[in-house]
């Protein structure tokens, strides 16, 4: 079986009143509520107890008497109370349940029940000494001396630089004809991109054929090349103009004409004419 963990914190009274109970039940359930731990169920059987059931802890609330022997000594400069509300925390899932979220949750719950009863001393836990609310509260203010450490030097020497200014509403937005103006600019710069990426590929082709002329320039063309190109030319053409009927003239005048060609450039023709009378 789990050991049954309850943590405890007590405030001391001046005077012991019928409205300090109702008084503290609100302002522990204020502190539920704001914490994330709505209160569920609220019981007061008795005059003096209420208990406050949350999803995690149970809450019980008491205003006793003092007892003729205590536990906490108290200094010279407190006097003795005349009523004590005792503020209990128990966990509902004691396994689970972290222990310095518990002690905090509940120095919290007392630091807001210190102005709601008009305590004078606050006994904290199970410590032999009783603390006074200035010694209390103290706790929970930043400490001088290490605001000092991190800050050195002279308050004089230190500039302090002005928080940014945080922009809200309407003036996050510039003003629509700026935003217009911007929003050309953006769209001729995308349109002049997308141009010269068009005229890239041209520009590139006709650099790559006019390096390729310079690197590989033409031969000259030689006789047997150009009667040859002659020739192609002439076939291309009969086979394209003649029909069927003349396809074998011109096949014929193809054959006399390449002859010629041939003699003209071995030649032969030159040769031949002094012997034609």
């Amino acid at each position: 079986m789990a050991e049954k963990v309850q943590y405890t914190g007590r405030l001391g009274l001046e005077a012991r009143d019928t409205g300090t109970l109702s008084a503290a039940v609100s302002a522990v359930v204020d502190t539920l509520e704001d914490f994330g731990h709505p209160a569920e169920t609220i019981e007061a059987r008795a005059e003096n107890t209420a208990k406050i059931q949350c999803d995690h802890y149970l809450v019980t609330v008491r205003l006793r008497r003092v007892p003729l022997r205590r536990a906490s000594r108290l200094t010279n400069s407190m006097l003795q109370p005349a009523a004590l509300l005792e503020l209990s925390l128990t966990p509902a899932f004691p396994d689970y349940c972290d222990q310095e979220i518990s002690e905090l949750f509940l120095a919290e719950m007392l630091r807001r029940l210190l102005p709601a009863v008009e305590a004078t001393l606050v006994e904290w836990r199970e410590s032999d000494v009783a603390l006074t609310c200035e010694q209390f509260l103290s706790v929970f203010e930043p400490n001088p001396e290490s605001s000092l450490q991190a800050t050195p030097g002279p308050a004089e020497t230190r500039q302090e630089q002005p928080a940014p200014v945080r922009l809200r509403g309407r003036a996050c937005f510039t003003p629509v004809d700026q935003a217009a103006l911007a929003l050309d600019a953006h769209c001729d710069q995308a349109f002049q991109a997308v141009r010269l990426t068009q005229s890239e590929p041209e520009e590139t082709q006709k650099a790559d054929r006019a390096q390729a002329r310079a690197r590989k320039p033409e031969q000259a063309q030689s006789p047997y090349r150009g009667w040859a190109y002659q020739l192609r030319s002439t076939a291309i053409a009969a086979f394209s103009i003649a029909g069927t009927r003349r396809l074998r003239f011109i096949s014929h005048l193809m054959l006399l004409t390449a002859l010629l060609l041939y003699l003209e450039s071995a030649g032969m023709v030159q040769a031949a004419r002094p012997l034609v009378p």
